[in-house]
């Protein structure tokens, strides 16, 4: 869990539609889009947890995780984004880990986890 997250982007523009469609699926919308300022937030309630503005991107790719309701929420997220990785489950990671990963307009690693709540039974 996190309470906000920033980090550079390509093209605002670009980057602020990708984010806007997946996230809306999750049911967090859009805060704020300031175009001549480069810079996007997206959230729920009263706060802002993704902070995306353009600048330099450096050679290291990020990886962020959003929590899914369910399997089926994290596949239909991950349905018309670029792919890294089909929805199922990683039980090498932990009993339960059922998750999409799926790649932004810049390359970054965005995951969609899922955690059966017990996955032993």
């Amino acid at each position: 869990m996190f309470d906000h997250v920033e980090f550079p982007v390509g093209a605002i523009a670009r980057n602020r539609s990708f984010f806007a469609a997946v996230l809306s699926e999750m049911g967090i919308e859009g805060f704020f889009f300031d175009q001549e300022a480069g810079s996007a937030g997206f959230g729920s309630g009263d706060t802002t947890g993704l902070l995306v503005f353009e600048g330099e991107l450096g050679p290291r790719r990020l990886h962020i995780c959003f929590s899914a309701s369910s399997k089926e929420h994290a596949a239909a997220i991950k349905a018309g984004r670029r792919d890294n990785g089909g929805p199922g489950y990683r039980d090498h990671y932990s009993p339960g880990y059922f998750a999409a990963f799926v790649f932004d307009p810049d390359g970054n690693n965005i995951e969609f986890l899922f955690r059966e709540p017990n996955p032993e039974q």
